[in-house]
Parts: C-alpha cells; structure tokens; sequence
C-alpha cells in the first residue's frame, strides 16, 4: 500500500467525506471553502489519488498552534498514516513554535496515547484542568 502525504489542504468535498466517513459532522461547502485555506498548515494522505486522511494545524503561528482534524478512514487506521501525517504536523510546529508557544489539541475518545507518543499530556491533571469545547448553534433570521 503505497500512500502519498501531500503538504495541501483537502478540497471542501474532500474534507466532508473524510469527515462523514469518522462519524464527525460535515459543513457547508461555502464554509469549507472559506476556512479550510486559512490553516496555517495542512497535510493529506491520498491512497490511489484518493484522500484516506488528514490533519491541520490552526493558529496565530507565534503564541498558538492548534492541531485540528487529524482524521484516517476507518478502513486505513493502524496502518502508522497518522503516525506519518503527526510527524509532518510536528516538524511545522518545530520550524515555527517559539518558546512557550501553546501546542493543543482534543484528542477523540482512546486516542490519547496515540499522541502521548508526541509528547502530549492528558487533562486534567494536577496543574491543568479539563478542555472545553462548545458547538456553536447559529440562530437563524
């Protein structure tokens, strides 16, 4: 299985269909358009021209970088693509993170170790509390 890791943001079709294929919801397509290239970095794994994963980081590329959407197909998941998409994310973050920069993410449910591998830590702990996360529900006019 020879899978690609492209340095590229995913077409917004591309981004609901990896996203669908997770359980995760999907977004206007207008939307996607519109915020999908204002990552500050974004990797794709393509097997047969077909997109199977990927991850992003967002952020303010100085203070703050957030790891958003690290996603493998189902089918393709313990096969080290997101072993392989995370070490791409985390050599962007070495180029660019400054000391004491914030490097977050939220990490889906028994995939903490998965990134414990990369040196992140679970909260709450002792010195940090819980993540939070709110879905913003837009009131139509």
């Amino acid at each position: 299985m020879e899978v690609e890791i492209l340095e590229k943001v995913p077409s917004a079709e591309e981004y609901n269909e990896i996203r669908e294929s997770v359980g995760w919801g999907i977004y206007e397509l207008n939307v996607n358009r519109n915020a999908l290239p204002k990552s500050l970095y974004s990797v794709c794994a393509y097997l047969n021209s077909k997109l199977i994963g990927m991850a992003r980081i967002i952020g303010d590329n100085g203070l703050v970088f957030y790891i958003q959407d690290v996603i493998v197909v189902p089918a393709y998941q313990n096969k080290g693509i997101g072993t392989k998409m995370m070490n791409k994310v985390m050599e962007y973050i070495e180029k660019h993170a400054n000391n004491n920069s914030v490097i977050g993410l939220m990490s889906s449910e028994g995939k903490e170790n998965f990134y414990g591998k990369f040196g992140f830590i679970i909260r709450p702990n002792e010195n940090l509390g819980s993540g939070m996360t709110i879905f913003w529900k837009k009131k139509r006019n």
